[in-house]
């Protein structure tokens, strides 16, 4: 599929490519637009090649980084994580998120650079399912007619202009599921790789005592087998006001320390109606993350 708008006096230019774990968008603005597209659907279908078996083996590697995929996209896997459990000072396994989260990061982290690499272009921005990388030059700004993802393209719109990196969601609407009982985590890190193990570390963070454990069945096959054995939280009812403002505690405490570590830049953190920010993020604009209160 390919889309062609305006977007402040220039031709923006869209497409998609189905992809596990969803729909792989391809996004781009500027004089070199066509060339990046193309070069993005290149590193799609290199992408493609070998997604669904380095899936499998990350899934299947219960937390050990001694693993060799074939792909590009996943074998950046392991370095985004070796990058936060050394800033986390933690070799255990069971103290970070499955390495799976990341790699639908790690394929718009590599599509991205594919298409930054083919010519001039002032915006590209590719997602997949709750990550999303992104490129912007020479201090062009993101219109809010830009066809993004609804929930991360709010939030990448509340960066300002002339950021870069990676930005990615987690909680309880999230494709993977986590231990805590944040409706929505999101983070703007280096690159989507790391943003999308920063935040599944963080939502894990967002504690409340009693939440009851997840039962239902996981529908994606590949993040069953990679969250096994894992204790993981499900949707939960009411909290208490102090119980809420707890568990966003929890959360941005770890979120501190990975931006204390240069590893994040900004952050959003919501559960029932309230939210905390990290970074230069006005929660009030956030419409899209339903929360009355912020702090």
């Amino acid at each position: 599929m390919q889309k062609r708008a305006m977007l402040k006096n220039e031709t923006y230019l869209e497409k998609s490519f189905e992809l596990w774990p969803g729909l792989l968008r391809l996004t781009a603005t500027g004089e070199g637009a066509h060339a990046a597209l193309g070069a993005g659907l290149d590193a799609a279908r290199e992408a493609a090649a070998t997604l669904i078996a380095d899936a499998e083996l990350i899934a299947n590697a219960g937390g050990s980084l001694d693993l060799l995929p074939r792909g590009h996209a996943g074998r950046q896997v392991p370095e985004a994580m070796r990058a936060l459990m050394m800033a986390l000072h933690t070799a255990r396994p069971l103290d970070v998120p499955p390495l799976l989260v990341a790699l639908p990061g790690a394929v718009c982290d590599m599509v991205c650079e594919a298409m930054r690499n083919a010519g001039p272009c002032d915006i590209v921005v590719v997602s997949l399912g709750d990550a999303l990388a992104f490129r912007v030059e020479g201090g062009a700004a993101l219109s809010v007619e830009t066809s993004l993802p609804l929930v991360t393209g709010e939030f990448l719109r509340m960066l300002g202009d002339g950021q870069s990196g990676g930005v990615a969601l987690s909680g309880a609407r999230a494709h993977f599921p986590t231990s805590g009982v944040a409706d929505r985590v999101a983070l703007h890190a280096k690159s989507a790789a790391l943003a999308s193990l920063a935040a599944a570390y963080v939502a894990d963070g967002m504690t409340a005592p009693g939440a009851p454990r997840r039962r239902e069945r996981i529908a994606d096959p590949l993040v069953a087998r990679a969250v096994e054995g894992r204790v993981l939280t499900g949707h939960v009812g009411l909290l208490a006001p102090e119980t809420i403002w707890d568990a966003l505690s929890g959360g941005m405490k770890r979120a501190r320390l990975l931006r204390e570590k240069h590893l994040l830049r900004a952050g959003a953190l919501a559960l029932k109606g309230r939210g905390r920010t990290l970074g230069p993020i006005d929660g009030n604009r956030l419409l899209r993350f339903g929360v009355s209160e912020w702090r």
